[in-house]
């Protein structure tokens, strides 16, 4: 497993050095102001976390005042291996001098990158899949979105509560945040949401995590395989392994099969969502693999492109001899440079040596423990959970009711953690969940620093004030 000495090296191990007054400071204050002229107020995290990036390395960022943060953001779960990592740098620099930009056509790295992608699949895809490539999670999830429903000349998609699979036609048709979805209706019709089993939030008395899996899981083959419930000509069932945006929420042991058994018995596809949870993030390369499923077809994206723009929609062979061929053009789609980066990604990635998914595993169980003693004495810690480095704290009034804390009171919790040298963005149903999701690279000091910040914030109150 790869030392801390060599991880360290991958970040600046000063982090965090807050050397102006507040931040952003006066330079980066300069160019934010500036970027609201230019750049749409509708960015979440430009608007949201005021700050102005510069350099990256690791999982750490520096801006142009000299201030150096720990990244706990990890880009939303995209810089898995760290930004900036040597051997992606290398790899961009090298194919750069060969051929980017190409077209959907073939080209040398973007094959390579489509057997690599098969090969590291879960099971059931793994060496008997074909990829078809975006360049982002929306975009991927549109591309499952037709290609099920042309597959099985379907209509309806079933998603569920909490869901997050992207803003654009149908997949923002499927998240279901009130802040992505008020305003920009009518949303795409055909979609159905199902209960995710979120056993901190679950509406009905239950014993049991289990049982809250259970009756979530009872409900969808209700849904899926009883006359007059209005699922009657379904394409797909699109589910997160781990719900992201709805709160960092890990389904009960056992719940995914479940569902992949109702897809079965209906007749329609199992898709899976992997593009926040997945590569790595959680312990294993795609985090469905917890739950020993087998997807008919996986979208994903994020950490396999890291500092490069690169997601897919990967299905079965079979599935891929019932599309048309000649039908669907993918103009801008595997970049040389970005298959390139990804191919990088993923050697770092199944490294044996340095094994960053054994060690997310191991941190993340010592991290949870860190925040689940501190929560033990914490009169806002509802509740923590998580997998690997994937880590989600809700945050609540009282913890008998488990009403949340304003969402407000949130949004000031993070620009505080800033302004002491933390980045990290909330997430949740009433965003009041902060989530820990740095580069699998990131050193045990920099997390142990991060989660001392965070719970020294909390535990002053000041994030209440004002």
């Amino acid at each position: 497993m790869i030392s801390e000495e060599e991880l360290t090296k991958l970040s600046y191990p000063e982090a965090p050095k807050i050397i102006t007054a507040k931040v952003p400071g006066p330079k980066g204050q300069k160019i934010y102001d500036m970027s609201l002229k230019f750049q749409t107020p509708t960015r979440v995290g430009g608007m949201g976390l005021p700050f102005v990036w510069e350099e990256a390395r690791g999982a750490t960022a520096k801006d142009p005042d000299g201030n150096i943060v720990i990244n706990m953001t990890g880009g939303i779960a995209v810089n898995n291996v760290g930004q900036c990592h040597p051997k992606v740098v290398a790899a961009i620099r090298e194919q750069a001098g060969k051929v980017m930009h190409t077209i959907d056509m073939v080209s040398v790295v973007n094959e390579k990158l489509s057997e690599r992608v098969s090969q590291i699949m879960p099971k059931g895809l793994r060496g008997n899949c074909v990829t078809a490539y975006a360049a982002s999670g929306s975009g991927a999830v549109e591309t499952a979105v037709k290609y099920v429903r042309f597959i099985t000349k379907k209509t309806q998609i079933v998603a569920f509560h909490g869901s997050y699979h992207g803003v654009w036609g149908w997949s923002n048709a499927m998240t279901c945040g009130d802040h992505y979805r008020q305003g920009w209706g009518p949303l795409a019709p055909y979609i159905i949401h199902a209960p995710y089993p979120y056993y901190y939030r679950w509406p009905l008395k239950v014993a049991s995590e289990a049982e809250c899996g259970e009756e979530a899981a009872d409900y969808l083959d209700y849904l899926l395989n009883t006359p007059y419930t209005g699922a009657h000509d379904v394409a797909a069932v699109i589910v997160e392994p781990v719900e992201g945006e709805g709160g960092y929420v890990i389904p009960p042991a056992g719940f995914l099969k479940r569902v992949q058994e109702s897809c079965r018995k209906n007749g329609c596809l199992f898709v899976v969502d992997e593009v926040q949870a997945g590569f790595g993030r959680t312990g294993k390369m795609w985090s469905c693999e917890w739950d020993d499923v087998e997807p008919d077809m996986m979208v994903w994206g994020k950490g396999v492109g890291g500092d490069q723009a690169i997601t897919g929609v990967t299905f079965r062979r079979d599935l891929a001899e019932k599309l048309q061929p000649l039908t669907q053009p993918l103009t801008f789609t595997a970049n040389g440079v970005s298959c390139a980066a990804a191919l990088a990604n993923i050697d770092i990635m199944t490294d044996e040596n340095d094994d960053l998914m054994g060690r997310a595993s191991i941190v993340g169980e010592e991290i949870m423990k860190k925040l689940r003693d501190a929560a033990e004495k914490s009169e806002n810690i509802g509740e923590v959970r998580g997998r690997g480095f994937m880590i989600g704290v809700e945050l609540v009034e009282d913890k008998k009711t488990k009403e949340p804390v304003p969402s407000m009171a949130v949004v000031k919790l993070m620009w505080m953690m800033r302004d002491r040298g933390v980045l990290a963005f909330p997430c949740g149903r009433y965003t009041n969940v902060m989530r820990f999701m740095p580069a699998l690279v990131c050193t045990r000091e920099h997390f142990d620093k991060s989660v001392d910040i965070f719970l020294d914030i909390l535990s002053s109150q000041t994030w209440r004030q004002g």
